[in-house]
């Protein structure tokens, strides 16, 4: 299955509310500044149970798009329709779009 992949402008711009925004970085990281309505999860949490978000549509998120790309491979694998989100939660910072902060 080849991975798909957005940008954080296409992102904001194609982001609906029926779908998951997963931020696969560490809870730390995640409380420090994440995209409004994401849900911390992870990468090693995605890694061991991708099956767990099978036939879902779901928009995945790190820092930068290097974790998120490999979490995303290993939801596609397992049935889910991941979009990774290249820019990550830096390139949405860096747009001066809004962040939530503290744990969810």
């Amino acid at each position: 299955m080849q991975m798909r992949e957005v940008d954080v402008e296409q992102f904001a711009a194609g982001r609906r509310s029926t779908v998951a925004v997963v931020d696969v970085r560490s809870a730390e990281e995640f409380a420090a500044g994440h995209v409004p309505g994401a849900v911390n999860v992870p990468l090693e949490r995605v890694i061991t149970d991708p099956g767990r978000y099978a036939g879902q549509e779901l928009y995945v998120i790190c820092q930068s798009g290097g974790r998120s790309a490999k979490a995303a491979e290993a939801l596609g694998a397992a049935g889910a329709r991941p979009v990774s989100v290249a820019g990550g939660t830096a390139g949405w910072i860096s747009s001066g779009r809004p962040v939530d902060t503290g744990a969810r």
